[in-house]
Parts: C-alpha cells; structure tokens; sequence
C-alpha cells in the first residue's frame, strides 16, 4: 500500500519538476562558483573551470590560461580566509543561450567582508562563457572587473 501512495505522489509531483536546461544549468555554474568562493575552497573554484579556460580576475595584469594561474590567483585571494569569511552573492544576470552546450552569463555580483570590523562591499561585473563538455558544464572564460562607481 506505501508503495501504491509513494508511486501517485511522484506520477502528481514529476510533471512539476522543472527542466533544466542550458540556462539553468550555466547559472548553476555561476552559483557553485560563489558558494565556492564564500566557502574559501580553492579547489572548488578552480573546479568549475575548464583546464582550457581563459581566466581574467579583477586585479589581474595578466591573462591566465592555465589551472595552475588560476589557483595562484585565488590563492592569493582566499587562501588565508576561512570559509563565510566573504560572502559573494550574484546580484543580477543576463543569460544568452548560443546552443546546447554553449551559454554566456553577464551580470552583477557582489563580494562582502569585514574591513576595520566593518562590513564592506565589493560591486563587481562579470562576464562568463560555460560550456557542455561530455556531462559536464564548467566555464570556459571568466572576465571580472570592479563595477565603476555611479
């Protein structure tokens, strides 16, 4: 009987589920990159890149275009952090779905630490291209700069 009532509940409840798509799944990308980071887990940062990717951080003089610059890069920045330390929060996004396996993510976010024992705000601007490779979404380009002050 359990088994009859479990088995209706999901026939009602699946065709409410939603789809994923491209869009949802760059943006989950997106998401998993500023848990990451607010998390202080380097190693999930450099995760949610590709090993090809072109990487551009905020105070980058350089291009990185390997995984090992880019782990210098957010060594750098968290490596002495615990994680919560810093909260990165998307603030808004714009989303361009080129095809199956191609999704570009402009947008605002946000980073917020303790400075002087005071809260401070970082306002950021970022573009990113997320690619399908096999299963996988992982991003292909990362271009992050500070937002101009209005």
């Amino acid at each position: 009987m359990l088994r009859r009532v479990l088995f209706a509940i999901a026939i009602i409840v699946s065709p409410t589920l939603a789809y994923a798509g491209p869009k949802e799944d760059a943006q989950a990308v997106f998401d998993k990159f500023l848990a990451a980071l607010t998390a202080a887990n380097v190693d999930a940062v450099v995760g949610v890149f590709w090993p090809d990717a072109l990487f551009w951080g905020t105070t980058m003089p350089n291009l990185a275009i390997t995984p090992e610059a880019v782990r210098e890069y957010f060594n750098r920045g968290l490596g002495s952090r615990r994680p919560n330390e810093l909260k990165a929060t998307s603030l808004e996004t714009s989303t361009l779905v080129v095809s199956d396996s191609v999704v570009l993510i402009s947008g605002l976010w946000q980073v917020e630490r303790l400075a002087d024992g005071k809260p401070a705000l970082t306002p950021l601007r970022v573009s990113i291209v997320v690619i399908k490779r096999g299963d996988s979404w992982r991003i292909a380009q990362f271009h992050n700069s500070a937002r101009p002050v209005q």
